[in-house]
């Protein structure tokens, strides 16, 4: 009797340990499985390839990518900020910050040395959009006008479907931001019937500042001027990438920038 007593008594620790280490088990495989499954969840960063405007939505028109290639070209060879620019149809239930820190690490745009990258994210199922902004440019492109920016000069154009010129818009207006000229302190823009088209504007700054930035330095801002002038954003025109040839990939992002909606 005494000797069944003890053997029960000690074979419970026993039991214990053993349940103790499937339970533990169990909840490894379960924590596994939810990740698996989540990061399987994560739409695919797109690889850069040397390109900088990444439509994957297809909402752009031809001409328009083109054309702002070759004002981030411009902006790359006068100052070395690299604008990075991508357009995907949905997040697939994946917040726009973590993607944006996920596009942010595979791209590394800028240079290693100053952190001088942006990218413009917009998820057209979600109509949300970010601005991500590498550390070496947080003090110039902060998060306030990374907000005016998208809500005053991107997102009237997005709500009436025009996303040639909403991107634009956006882009000339992160790097006016970044040279110190952006305010963006008014009341949102509201479109009004008649009057200079909105893309007439945009047209003429985009001129500006890529003569500005060039200050005669090469064709190829030139050619770009040329371009935007005979044909604005809604014209013909073929594409011309860049083949990776001036692609830093080494800077760092620390979630400066900005979310917003449209």
């Amino acid at each position: 009797m005494i000797c069944e007593l003890n053997s029960s008594n000690n074979s419970t620790p026993f039991h214990f340990v053993i349940q103790m280490r499937l339970s533990f088990t169990y909840s490894l495989l379960a924590l596994s499985l939810l990740v698996t499954s989540f990061t399987f969840a994560q739409i695919a960063v797109p690889a850069h390839e040397g390109r900088w405007v990444h439509d994957e939505a297809h909402v752009l028109s031809p001409s328009t990518v083109a054309q702002l290639e070759q004002v981030l070209k411009a902006e790359r060879d006068s100052t070395s900020n690299q604008i990075a620019i991508l357009i995907v149809p949905t997040l697939d239930g994946e917040d726009i910050e973590g993607f944006g820190i996920r596009v942010a690490e595979a791209w590394k745009a800028g240079s290693k040395e100053n952190d001088n990258g942006v990218i413009f994210i917009i998820a057209i199922q979600e109509r949300k959009m970010r601005i991500e902004v590498g550390q070496g440019l947080e003090g110039v492109l902060t998060d306030a006008l990374s907000s005016r920016i998208n809500r005053n000069e991107v997102a009237p154009q997005f709500r009436q479907g025009n996303y040639d010129a909403g991107v634009a818009a956006g882009t000339m207006a992160i790097i006016q931001a970044i040279k110190g000229t952006y305010k963006g302190d008014g009341p949102v823009r509201r479109s009004k019937r008649g009057g200079k088209s909105p893309l007439t504007t945009i047209i003429i700054i985009i001129i500006i500042i890529i003569i500005m930035s060039r200050r005669g330095g090469g064709a190829g801002g030139y050619w770009a001027a040329g371009s935007l002038l005979g044909g604005g954003f809604g014209g013909g025109g073929s594409s011309s990438w860049d083949n990776g040839s001036d692609y830093g990939g080494g800077g760092s992002f620390g979630g400066g920038g900005s979310s917003d909606s449209w």
